[in-house]
């Protein structure tokens, strides 16, 4: 697996989660804030970033999903701990995202390679970052985009999970799998 600007900047993100939740928990929360912006500024970078310089590659697949999901989760955890996001969601969240771990290993061992994402998967990161950033500031009634996002996530693993049982019925899987997608 090739190493790139890209996924350095995806690693980058990770090291901020520490001290967001530091912050957040011990009540600095608008510089938890102003760090927690950075992360999901990163998160569009990053993307951007590769497909730019046409370095999009199997580590970077892998990796930005599994940076973006701990990203999630950490703050997630974070926010029901001080008591500004009910545990459930917490709960609802780390379900799926448990699912989808067990099902993109699932997908590894069957394929070598990894899915590429999906839009629906995006609409739903972008949906729970929005939720996140509410929920940061406070905004009366966000809790209902948060949990909108984790509906949006549970629709997108789902669709992963069509597209993998799609992909392993195809005598290419890798041709079926660019084909939905339009490549």
């Amino acid at each position: 697996m090739r190493w790139t600007l890209a996924s350095g900047i995806t690693l980058a993100r990770l090291l901020f989660v520490p001290p967001i939740i530091l912050l957040l928990v011990s009540g600095h929360r608008a510089i938890a804030f102003g760090l927690l912006l950075i992360v999901l500024i990163g998160d569009l970078a990053d993307g951007a970033l590769a497909r730019w310089r046409r370095e999009v590659t199997e580590l970077g697949k892998l990796l930005d999903p599994m940076v973006d999901k701990l990203i999630f989760l950490s703050v997630f955890a974070s926010l029901a701990w001080i008591g500004d996001l009910h545990w459930i969601s917490l709960a609802l969240l780390s379900g799926l995202q448990l699912g989808v771990l067990v099902g993109a290993l699932f997908w590894l061992k069957r394929r070598r390679d990894v899915p590429p994402a999906r839009l629906l998967g995006k609409v739903a990161s972008f949906v729970l970052s929005l939720g996140l950033l509410g929920t940061f500031l406070k905004i009366p009634y966000y809790g209902i985009v948060v949990y909108v996002g984790i509906a949006l996530a549970y629709l997108a693993g789902l669709d992963y999970l069509v597209n993998f049982l799609r992909a392993m019925k195809a005598p290419s899987s890798r041709a079926g799998i660019r084909a939905r997608e339009g490549r």
